[in-house]
């Protein structure tokens, strides 16, 4: 009680000033009525309660009813849709006899009736039921947890409080209680009150008033002014404090008291102290713009509805050799219609030195200038990559080569010795009278890096204009903008045509436009229905996958975010994809527009293609990474007793509980890392864009910048949200942590400058908490970002992991989504609603093993089939599953897999064959010694014999034993002949060794 009385004498008078804010500053005691506003001492279970309460004491408890006067100032919507419900303080019971007298949102008057013996009580005005489990608040109808205002008073008791109401006996309020720091209005979150609005705009006759702040209070009410700026005056000036080397933030707040603001700007001079000069340069208003994810300018334009509130965030870097005195200048702001409006700032730099510029102290929101950041933005060749070469229209990457055609477009594509197409590709306009097939002779082609090679060609014909503006980058990434006009009258044209010939050798299998995955079929037409984009065609050691591009988002077609096709091939659904071909000879597929008008207006048709497999498999690195995902705290025994050694901390978890913003516990992680690298073990966090946790700090100043971040919606989700966000925003992931906390998330834009403060995290973990990887679950950015991250990865920790998870009943497809992430990244984890057991063997391969990308991959839904996945060198995660992967990974480590060559069941010179279509085998190869893996996909268990190249295993059939080793949860110990008959039982398989006896001696 002390503390509050002595919170209560030094925070009447001051509100929100402070000489030096810190990340605390905005917590402290606010008592805008005389009662004070707190954070409770201990944090109390929110399960029917909520997150705020009045701390009531009465003088007698023998009283029929009594009434409480709350000035809760209540920011939330809909007020009137919430319950109050009252608790004695001793007896923890509940007071069922409530009665409301009074109700909005700046005061409650709450009527109840004391329990016997009772003098302490607790007013809930917030109450909601405790969300237990995790779930996902972007699909189906807006969630809402709040009690209804239902009441189960008594009767009689009501009639004689309605009869009493003005004569019942007051209850003091003695403070006003959030259940944490997080869960707190503070002063910039309660709202001011109609009167004091009154007051202000009685003294101050402008459009509009303008409010500074400081970043420990960042501004959070869109559509009224905060408690705070009732207490007082609108300045247009601003004081502040910073060290040397900060990036230093502030905000300018504006209220639109009589008429809309269009169009706010801000300006900034230079700041000057004395004769140090610090330039406007390097100042920056983020709501106004700044750098876009894809490393250009971008700029909003920044309105301001009448009666609402904006919050201009701004930051100015303070060099660290700056000479220590008071810095000021002017911000000049503007809006059409009014007179500009010059501002004073003030910033007081001291002799403190920030080498991080502030980063590590998330209050102090220097790491907005992350949103600006073009880190990682360069073509130079990471590994495995090497520098690309070019010869007349030949380019080689990394083994890859595609020979250009004079119009610009692929003549020839080869990888791994085999032929990509059987024609080059060809891009037709097809009229009543001709075809015309673009051509051209004036290709120019120019290396503008050793990681990228850029060309173009053009021409006119039969008064068409075409143009190829393409590029090529090192990991066999081929761009195209094809465009195409009328040099001068419309014209009619039936079908524009992209017309590609695969050879037979690199079409076996496909995947995409509107095709699960699989086996090529012979005939497959698709109408651009549905979330695909896309299509791969390829075999083992050759592919292509294409991309047709247009649409503003061109990243993974994930649930959350559903353009429509690109409307220039897709036509408005009247374009068609076509693919035919004998199993065993060439595939012809066709991409056609259907009827269109052509006019000088270029119409772009666009196009990613990326030659497959992307790199090498490296089945040595695949073998020796073993991934433990689950609880920290066990992942030393998983070590200890099955080898994992890389661990990926989930959020949800102690070191990591929020996600997508593992920046806010830090010592006990960076001990963790630690205590891991000491053992030579590594650690990975989950890190991924699509949506981001309300515990974000700079989640007040992202939500000013009016969905360029998150995306716009009614709101709801959380009562944390619903509190605190008010609405603008779509609630996404929610899960429970420990103790009635929770963690929630707000659905991410696609692609925005988030992106750039998602890269410059990762960097600063790299380096901060010698992080060695990430873990992404489904992302919402594209392949130019991954590459960024790579090249991040390289300058900050070489062989840094990444490994991506999808569910494919979310991303439609997966592999093919994420074809143009392969080139970046470590291990597939492709996951729920894989059903593994109802694949066919082609469908695995091309849907789920990674492998015709140059990728491996591990099983997820039910833990996976750990038979079969060892066709394509898969287990499931250690404590992902039923069946622990310890006892095969055991068997990997004393057969020594790590030195052995992955020989799977598709390449023909697999050395051991099986005698039926549905049972496979592939082949581990080492000196001395094979591991084979046999798999039946059939319904039907079946009885088998084996084949053998015994050259190509270099064994001895003479000598040869096979030996089916005892593994626990996957086989008993059995001995073969080489010419036995073997049962494998249907969806099953066995882990045979081959190897020669030793000789006598």
């Amino acid at each position: 009680m002390k503390k509050y009385l002595l919170l209560i004498a030094a925070m009447l008078a001051l509100g929100c000033s402070s000489k030096k804010p810190n990340g605390q500053t905005a917590f402290k005691a606010f008592a805008p009525d005389g009662i004070p506003f707190v954070v409770a001492d201990s944090a109390f279970m929110p399960d029917s309660k909520g997150n705020h309460r009045a701390v009531v004491k009465i003088s007698k408890s023998d009283l029929d009813a009594v009434v409480a006067s709350i000035p809760w100032r209540r920011p939330d919507l809909r007020p009137e849709t919430k319950k109050v419900v009252v608790y004695g303080v001793q007896t923890g019971k509940e007071v069922l006899n409530v009665k409301v007298l009074e109700f909005s949102s700046e005061n409650g008057k709450i009527a109840f009736q004391p329990q016997a013996g009772e003098t302490d009580y607790y007013v809930y005005y917030l109450p909601y039921k405790f969300r237990k489990g995790w779930d996902d608040a972007r699909y189906g109808q807006p969630w809402n947890d709040y009690l209804a205002p239902i009441y189960n008073a008594d009767p009689s008791w009501l009639a004689s409080v309605e009869k009493n109401k003005t004569t019942l006996p007051e209850a003091k309020v003695e403070r006003i209680e959030s259940r944490s720091d997080f869960d707190a209005f503070s002063s910039m979150g309660l709202i001011a009150t109609a009167k004091e609005k009154a007051s202000i705009l009685e003294k101050h006759k402008d459009n509009y008033l303008v409010y500074t702040e400081d970043r420990a209070f960042p501004i959070r009410l869109p559509y009224t002014i905060p408690a705070s700026w009732a207490k007082k005056t609108p300045a247009l000036s601003f004081e502040g404090q910073a060290a040397k080397n900060e990036y230093y933030t502030w905000q300018i707040g504006l209220w639109a008291v009589k008429t809309d603001l269009k169009n706010v700007k801000l300006t900034f001079s230079d700041f000057t102290s004395g004769k140090s000069r610090i330039s406007k340069d390097s100042i920056t208003c983020f709501n106004q713009g700044g750098t876009n994810w894809d490393g250009k300018p971008i700029s909003f334009e920044v309105n301001v509805p009448k009666g609402n509130v904006q919050a201009l965030w701004c930051g100015i870097q303070i060099p660290q050799n700056a000479k220590k005195g008071e810095y000021t200048g002017t911000a000049t702001l503007t809006a059409e219609g009014e007179k500009p409006k010059e501002i004073k700032i003030t910033i007081h730099v001291d002799d403190t030195i920030l080498a991080d510029k502030g980063d590590s102290e998330t209050w102090r929101h220097s790491r907005l200038r992350w949103l600006n950041s073009t880190i990682g933005l360069n073509d130079k060749p990471v590994t495995p990559y090497s520098d690309m070469k070019m010869a007349g229209n030949s380019i080689l990457a990394s083994g890859k080569t595609l020979v250009l055609s004079k119009n610009g477009l692929p003549e020839l594509i080869k990888i791994n010795d085999r032929q990509v197409l059987a024609k080059p590709i060809s891009f037709e306009v097809l009229t009543a009278t001709e075809t015309i097939v673009f051509t051209a002779d004036n290709l120019k082609i120019l290396q503008e890096s050793s990681g990228k090679i850029t060309w173009t060609a053009s021409s006119v014909q039969s008064g068409l204009k075409f143009s190829c503006d393409a590029a090529m980058e090192y990991d066999g990434n081929i761009t195209y903008n094809i465009q195409l006009a009328a040099t001068d009258k419309d014209v009619a044209v039936l079908d524009v045509r992209l017309n590609t010939v695969y050879a037979a050798e690199s079409s076996d299998y496909f995947m995409g436009a509107g095709f699960g995955g699989g086996q090529r079929p012979e005939n497959h037409s698709w109408d651009w229905k549905g979330p695909y984009d896309s299509y791969w065609i390829g075999s083992d050691k050759s592919g292509l996958h294409v991309e047709f591009t247009g649409d503003v988002y061109h990243g993974p077609l994930i649930a959350d975010y559903k353009p429509g096709p690109p409307k220039n091939w897709s036509n408005e659904g009247k374009g068609r994809i076509t693919e035919t071909g004998s199993l065993g000879q060439q595939a012809t597929l066709i991409a056609a527009t259907a009827a269109i008008t052509i006019t000088k207006e270029p119409i772009q048709y666009g196009l990613q293609l990326l030659i497959t497999p992307v790199r090498p498999i490296n089945t040595a690195k695949h073998f020796s990474e073993r991934y433990y995902h689950s609880d920290p705290k066990d992942f030393t025994k998983a070590a200890e007793e099955g080898g994992a050694n890389i661990e990926n901390i989930h959020h949800a978890r102690e070191l990591n509980p929020y996600i997508n913003y593992p920046f806010i516990v830090q010592d006990s992680l960076i001990k963790h890392i630690e205590d891991q690298h000491k053992a030579n073990r590594k650690v990975k966090l989950y890190y991924t864009v699509r949506e981001l946790t309300t515990h974000c700090t700079e989640i007040y100043a992202l939500m000013s910048l009016k969905n360029q971040i998150f995306t716009n919606g009614v709101g709801y989700g959380l009562p944390w949200e619903t509190e605190h966000l008010i609405d603008g925003y779509q609630p996404a992931w929610y899960t429970e942590l420990p103790n009635q906390n929770s963690d929630a998330a707000l659905v991410l834009v696609g692609a925005s400058r988030w992106v750039n403060y998602y890269l410059e995290g990762l960097r600063w973990m790299l380096e901060n908490y010698k992080i060695d990887g990430i873990y992404m679950d489904d992302v919402s950015f594209d392949r130019p970002v991954m590459k960024r991250m790579r090249n991040i990865m390289e300058q900050y920790r070489p062989g840094a992991l990444i490994d991506l998870h999808s569910n494919t009943d979310y991303s439609k497809g997966p592999a093919n989504q994420y074809a143009g992430f392969f080139p970046y990244i470590d291990r597939l984890w492709l996951g729920e609603h894989f059903w593994y057991n109802k694949m066919t063997p082609e469908e695995w391969f091309v849907t789920a093993s990674g492998i015709p990308f140059g990728q491996m991959a591990e099983m997820l839904q039910d833990g996976g089939n750990r038979y079969l996945g060892m066709l394509y060198g898969e287990t499931a995660r250690d404590a992902y599953g039923e069946f622990s992967p310890r006892p095969v990974w055991n068997l990997w480590k004393n057969f020594g897999i790590t030195d052995a060559k992955m020989i799977g069941y598709w390449d023909k010179e697999c050395p051991v064959q099986t005698n039926h279509k549905n049972v496979k085998a592939t082949t581990y190869v080492k000196a001395k010694q094979t591991l084979v893996s046999i798999g039946n996909f059939g319904d039907q268990d079946q009885q088998i014999k084996l084949s053998f190249d015994w050259k190509a295993l270099a064994l001895d059939p003479t000598k040869v034993t096979i030996e089916a080793p005892e593994i626990k949860d996957f086989q008993e110990g059995k001995t073969f002949k080489l010419n036995d008959v073997i049962s494998v039982k249907s969806k099953q398989g066995w882990l045979l060794i081959l190897k020669e006896k030793p000789a006598l001696h």
